[in-house]
């Protein structure tokens, strides 16, 4: 059987409205599709060769917190919420649509995700960014993947 995407539950998917649960970004009308783009940007500015699969997991791989919300990295996602938002992603693009990542990709996908998150903080809440500690652990994390990665002089 072959599944239909379904082109308004696509176009819906982005407008998702991220930073909900963050007091200071709350209002900085970040949207999926914004930050979905802006993460597929970076990969082909870090990785200008990246894979079809990759690309498309960028701009594909939050649209499941259309259905459970945005919850942040530091909640710690329980189980039941990350399998909730895989089902929502593969019921809005179909199963045999979205991409395997390698492990190599994958990493890639989780470096170029946390560094928008980063960026688009640092962009919009300097002083928050300066001044809280998460945000300070998160850049540690965000040197330690491109370093892995080798593309720290990128940064």
């Amino acid at each position: 059987m072959t599944h239909t995407t379904d082109i308004q539950r696509v176009f819906y998917a982005g407008l998702t409205t991220r930073w909900h649960t963050n007091p200071w970004l709350a209002q900085t009308c970040d949207r999926l599709d914004g930050h979905q783009g802006r993460v597929a940007r970076l990969i082909l500015a870090l990785w200008p060769d990246a894979s079809r699969d990759l690309l498309i997991a960028a701009l594909t791989h939050d649209d499941g917190e259309s259905v459970t919300g945005d919850i942040p990295a530091t909640a710690g996602k329980m189980l039941a919420h990350i399998e909730v938002e895989v089902l929502a992603k593969m019921d809005i693009w179909g199963y045999e649509t979205l991409p395997l990542l390698s492990s190599l990709d994958a990493r890639r996908l989780k470096l170029a995700d946390k560094l928008d998150a980063y960026m688009w903080a640092e962009h919009h809440a300097p002083a928050v960014v300066l001044d809280r500690g998460e945000w300070s652990e998160a850049w540690q994390e965000i040197v330690k993947l491109a370093v892995e990665l080798g593309v720290e002089d990128r940064l």
